[in-house]
């Protein structure tokens, strides 16, 4: 038996490759759009793809599913609750699917999304009874699926929907089954999501927070209520995945760009640079408007967030090796106007005799210093989310989300020096930049934000605005 895990960085998405040596057959649930980790293991493996699975309509990734279905061949099965608009093979309760000697059986489970379906996996050697159960977005380790995806108001029947899918049907499936879901710790699809890739319905029903519910009431209440903010690009990757994406075939050359050539393509219309590189290197030095998101893990749901997806994007990188990576990061959300990158990086740009900006680091300690002796003259802005901000914040901090802040800049002053915070100065360095965009005249940064600052033994302000 073949049985692989495909994690995908940045999006805590998991994807399966499973199939039957002697058979010569294999399967994909979940994939991803750059599929050449997928034909890799079944060349490795000598199998077929002959199964090509959708657990439901994906809202954070760009699916693979047409993409592998175009280099091999094999048929996309998807639930026929589903309105997909691409050619698909209808998957219906109870369905089964054969490959070799495992079995995968059809369970409609709607909640997370109304056409969601899991695979129960049977077979193998040894095995006399099912083991393995491929969830989706209906049950992780430690959290289920969301239900407010869909939009239109429709998030509470959804969770009484996921209620039953959940205690109706996958928790009688037994305690010693394996859960095998599309998402792990990281991902915004589930807010408490555990940081463990599997686990097994016995322990979810027993630690599972949500599971403990003991209403279908106070499990729907417990639900609506954890929910965070949806990143901005699921709505538009949820159409696209379920219109259909379109093949790409290869990743798509991305130019090197002379410093000439950058100013040119950035004199166009919809153009924004993305600046990947970290957070001190980019306060250093940077071109006048770029969008600091530096290439850590959390990079594409970041970008998933800012930028639009039909932006004309120019990057410039550290290093540019990490160009396969980024790449891949974008094209996962749809992020697919990459117009060429900066040769040299910014050091081709400045010996080019190009100007250039910085942006201001501030030591928690100076900052310290700056709001006891004078707390007025610095504009100090909190970039977190809601709920770290009730943890606590620190002295005379206004606050406003990261995502939001472009909508909510009314209160703050452009012409006065304005520091910027959120947990670790990830956040604060992507704030900064888009302050500096909209003509913000002196944004300084704090490296370490709240960690240093906690470090520091200084005082926070708890709850209200």
């Amino acid at each position: 038996m073949i049985f692989e895990t495909i994690k995908t960085e940045g999006l805590a998405h998991f994807s399966y490759f499973i199939g039957d040596q002697e058979a010569g057959l294999g399967a994909v649930i979940d994939p991803r759009r750059d599929i050449d980790i997928y034909l890799n293991l079944a060349w490795q493996n000598q199998v077929r793809i002959s199964h090509i699975l959708e657990t439901h309509i994906h809202a954070d990734f760009v699916s693979g599913s047409r993409e592998l279905a175009l280099a091999t061949g094999a048929e996309i099965g998807v639930s026929a609750a589903g309105e997909y608009l691409f050619e698909h093979h209808s998957l219906r309760e109870g369905d089964l699917l054969e490959l070799g000697s495992l079995q995968l059986k059809v369970i409609h489970t709607p909640g997370h999304t109304p056409e969601h379906v899991c695979y129960l996996l049977s077979g193998g050697t040894g095995a006399e009874t099912p083991w393995g159960l491929f969830s989706g977005d209906t049950l992780f380790a430690g959290e289920v699926g969301r239900p407010d995806l869909l939009g239109e108001n429709t998030e509470e029947q959804l969770a009484h929907r996921l209620y039953h899918s959940l205690f109706k049907k996958l928790l009688p499936l037994g305690d010693e089954i394996i859960i095998y879901p599309a998402h792990g710790e990281g991902s915004p699809c589930g807010s408490q999501i555990g940081d463990r890739q599997t686990s097994t319905i016995g322990y979810e029903r027993r630690y599972n927070p949500r599971l403990r519910a003991r209403t279908e009431e106070s499990f729907v209440a417990g639900v609506l209520d954890s929910l965070s903010p949806a990143p901005r690009y699921y709505s538009h990757v949820k159409q696209i995945n379920a219109c259909g994406p379109r093949v790409i075939g290869r990743l798509p050359h991305i130019p090197a760009l002379t410093p000439e050539a950058f100013q040119q393509e950035l004199d166009q219309p919809n153009t924004t640079i993305i600046d990947t590189r970290e957070i001190e290197a980019f306060g250093g030095a940077h071109i006048d408007g770029a969008l600091n998101i530096a290439l850590r893990e959390a990079f594409p749901i970041w970008a998933g967030w800012l930028l639009p997806p039909e932006e004309r994007l120019l990057l410039v990188m550290a290093d540019e090796t990490d160009l396969d990576s980024i790449q891949r990061h974008l094209l996962r959300i749809d992020c697919k106007n990459l117009v060429g990158y900066l040769r040299q990086g910014m050091r081709g740009w400045i010996e080019a005799g190009r100007p250039f900006i910085q942006t201001d680091l501030l030591s928690v300690h100076e900052l310290q210093e700056q709001v006891n002796r004078q707390p007025d003259a610095l504009q100090l802005l909190d970039v977190r989310s809601d709920e770290e901000w009730q943890e606590g914040h620190i002295p005379t901090a206004q606050h406003r989300w990261l995502p939001a802040l472009t909508e909510n800049l009314a209160g703050l002053d452009p012409a006065k020096p304005t520091a910027v915070y959120c947990g670790s100065g990830y956040r604060s360095s992507m704030a900064a930049s888009i302050l500096q965009q909209k003509g913000f005249s002196r944004v300084y940064n704090i490296p370490g934000s709240m960690t240093a600052w906690k470090a520091a033994g200084y005082r926070l302000n708890n709850g209200t605005k």
